[in-house]
């Protein structure tokens, strides 16, 4: 997705809802326990149709948001998400007509006024330990990220989270891009269990116990 066209940031201080509040809530999502605890999050802090986006795949419903999310505490022993703090480097911006229509906003999320949160952050996926015995796998994935929060400008209320990745394709690890290599292993580690088509079947392994 583009930048945000308006050019007129907003300051957090104008905003109805803490926006502390808001982050603290979404970046806790990563590296919470369960999904448990995840659906907790969605029910207080997100729309029922808000929609999640990343470079690998983008998700509508309330059930395929949960079970990717749910996946991830399967997945990977720890999740570290380092993120801005300093209100100069988080930019709020008002959402136009265009921008909703450019985002791919349904109607339906758009019938009050929007914001858009724009954090950069640093999230560190820690491998699993069955990886340590593929030679030279790196024992964590770095990826250097901007989250973008489109949100209900009176409640905070997300309706669309975005990560955009600097990172992409088989040059997810920077320093293994080869295709075919270690790195090509753990791409499809990300990619498989959480990625293209996996949807259906995230939401199975959920209803069946099989995620966290």
């Amino acid at each position: 997705m583009p930048a945000s066209t308006s050019s007129d940031t907003i300051s957090p201080s104008t905003l109805p809802f803490r926006l502390t509040d808001v982050l603290d809530e979404v970046f806790s999502l990563y590296a919470a326990p369960n999904s448990a605890t995840q659906k907790n999050v969605f029910k207080k802090r997100y729309h029922p149709d808000a929609i999640f986006e990343d470079p690998i795949f983008r998700v509508y419903t309330s059930r395929d948001r949960e079970a990717q999310f749910a996946s991830l505490p399967s997945i990977f022993p720890r999740i570290e998400i380092s993120r801005a703090h300093n209100a100069g480097d988080i930019k709020i911006y008002n959402v136009t007509a265009q921008d909703a229509r450019q985002d791919g906003l349904p109607q339906s999320l758009t019938q009050s006024p929007l914001v858009r949160i724009e954090i950069p952050n640093t999230q560190k996926y820690y491998l699993p330990k069955l990886l340590n015995y593929v030679p030279l796998s790196p024992t964590k994935v770095d990826i250097e990220c901007v989250t973008r929060l489109t949100v209900q400008r009176d409640s905070g209320r997300v309706v669309k989270h975005q990560d955009v990745w600097k990172q992409t394709g088989e040059h997810l690890l920077g320093a293994l891009p080869l295709v075919g290599g270690p790195s090509a292993a753990v791409y499809a580690l990300l990619k498989g269990p959480i990625g293209k088509g996996s949807s259906l079947g995230l939401r199975g392994m959920d209803s069946i116990g099989l995620l966290k």
